[in-house]
């Protein structure tokens, strides 16, 4: 009688030996993100087109934008030297929003979900898992692009460029790597909510692009405190150091984008456990 009781604790024991619990879902999830190709190729494009659109902007900005005929970033100029540099996030955001995606709905295209609910029937720990993995790696890669975004736009301004050191820089990096890691994270709750990449990519491309642009069109007494809680345009606050008229502060700003990923991976979470992968 002992030893049928003792029994179950020793496959337990066992996993644990090897790595699971915790440990052993944040390693498997690594190891899937890592050893798909598309992974790398698509955060290294929207990264490096970051970098490279920055130089653009701040390299012909004394010129009149690219083209000489004052194109560009709207809104930014040669007195937002830092927000110049940084403009680039405006494509690297939709890469990276994509990527969030693809991770959620390519598992579920290709029925290796199945397998990962069959090992963790709890479901919401390998949404953590994945989101922490992902996070993790946008954060570093997003934090390093936008450090050299700034030092390769500053380098291109000269004189009108600004140091590292100036009120401000700091807090503009490592918001912009919060602000994309956010839409990353953004694309993968909608790609659990929605299990279908096209329906995610375009309900995210229609959150973070069209939604402003909708929203210009609204009557002005009440049409700019809608677009200013809107998800992209509340959360670019926390790395802009000229803010938008009405704007909402830096963090606050950021928190109402957090807000929006509470409730779309809560959501999320529901429906796990109420449909079958």
């Amino acid at each position: 009688m002992t030893a049928v009781l003792d029994a179950p604790d020793r496959p337990a024991t066992h996993t644990a030996a090897r790595g699971g619990g915790l440990a052993g879902l944040l390693r498997g999830e690594w190891v899937k993100l890592r050893s798909l190709r598309s992974t790398w190729l698509s955060l290294a494009i929207g990264l490096v087109l970051m970098v490279l659109l920055g130089w653009l902007f701040t390299a012909t900005a004394e010129s009149g934008g690219p083209g000489g005929d004052g194109g560009g970033p709207p809104g930014l100029s040669l007195t937002d030297p830092v927000g110049l540099s940084l403009a680039g996030y405006r494509l690297a955001q939709l890469a990276i929003g994509v990527l969030g995606v693809l991770l959620v709905t390519g598992e579920y295209s290709s029925g290796t979900i199945r397998s990962t609910f069959a090992a963790v029937p709890r479901r919401w720990p390998v949404v953590a898992a994945k989101a922490a993995v992902f996070s993790a790696v946008v954060f570093l890669g997003a934090l390093v692009a936008g450090g050299t975004s700034f030092l390769v736009g500053q380098a291109s301004l000269g004189d009108l460029g600004v140091g590292l050191g100036a009120d401000g820089v700091v807090r503009a990096l490592l918001g912009l790597a919060l602000y994309l890691t956010a839409i990353g994270l953004s694309g993968m709750a909608l790609g659990w909510l929605l299990r279908s990449t096209a329906g995610a990519i375009s309900t995210l491309f229609g959150l973070v692009f069209l939604l402003p642009v909708l929203g210009a069109l609204l009557p002005s007494s009440w049409g700019p405190d809608v677009v200013r809680l809107l998800p992209g345009e509340a959360g670019a606050q926390v790395f802009a150091l000229v803010p938008a008229p009405d704007a909402l502060d830096p963090w606050a700003g950021f928190a109402v984008l957090v807000g929006y990923l509470v409730v779309a991976f809560g959501a999320a979470t529901v429906l796990l456990h109420r449909r079958d992968a």
